[in-house]
């Protein structure tokens, strides 16, 4: 068997298992708004954004109420571990309503051998990293995401510089993917980096 043969039947597999977790979680704890299907990627194929999707695409899982003594706070962590063999798989996921946007549902993971043989170094990765890396910029994307997306309302939140340098900041973070114009001097996130970007900044350990 070839090696794109065996990435094939490695793909194939984990796709199954995949199906196989959500019909198991969706069949424990109900169902609820739409979410995406849960990404899968072929072993070294680049890693492209997952798709959002649209309302009431799919069906969606719910985590069960927070009251009583079997709630198990890990649900979808022991749903996750019991379809995925070691060493495993890392999934993040959400669904949001920001001020500023309509709703996102958004979910990804990839196995923790993909994750370890990809080239964490890439510009793609550097980039939208060091573009999170200044407090200005964390002010103008916590400010975006919760509704003022005019350069005029961003350059009088205090401590954000001058209109010029709102506009550097700015600048910075749509070439990073962060940040996109929606018409001159307005701004939005992208939907598929919403997730990503309020997961990036919960990881941080800042909030």
């Amino acid at each position: 068997m070839s090696l794109s043969d065996d990435h094939t039947h490695e793909l194939a597999e984990l796709r199954a298992r995949v199906d196989a977790l959500e019909q198991a979680v969706q069949a424990g704890l109900g169902t609820g708004a739409a979410t995406v299907p849960l990404a899968t990627l072929q072993p070294g194929a680049d890693a492209g954004p997952p798709a959002v999707s649209a309302p009431n695409a799919v069906p969606s899982v719910t985590a069960p109420a927070a009251t009583g003594p079997t709630t198990d706070v890990f649900w979808a962590l022991n749903a996750l571990k019991s379809m995925v063999p070691a060493p495993g798989a890392v999934l993040y996921t959400g669904s949001v309503s920001l001020p500023g946007g309509g709703a996102v549902d958004w979910q990804y993971a990839l196995t923790t051998e993909d994750i370890l043989a990809r080239d964490w170094s890439r510009p793609s990765s550097t980039s939208a990293l060091a573009a999170l890396g200044h407090p200005v910029r964390l002010r103008l994307l916590q400010a975006i995401a919760t509704g003022t997306v005019a350069v005029s309302e961003l350059a009088a939140l205090e401590g954000v510089g001058t209109t010029g340098q709102v506009y550097h900041h700015v600048n910075q973070l749509i070439a990073a993917g962060w940040v996109y114009s929606t018409s001159r001097g307005h701004y939005g996130i992208p939907p598929e980096k919403v997730v990503p970007l309020l997961t990036v900044v919960l990881a941080a350990g800042g909030i």
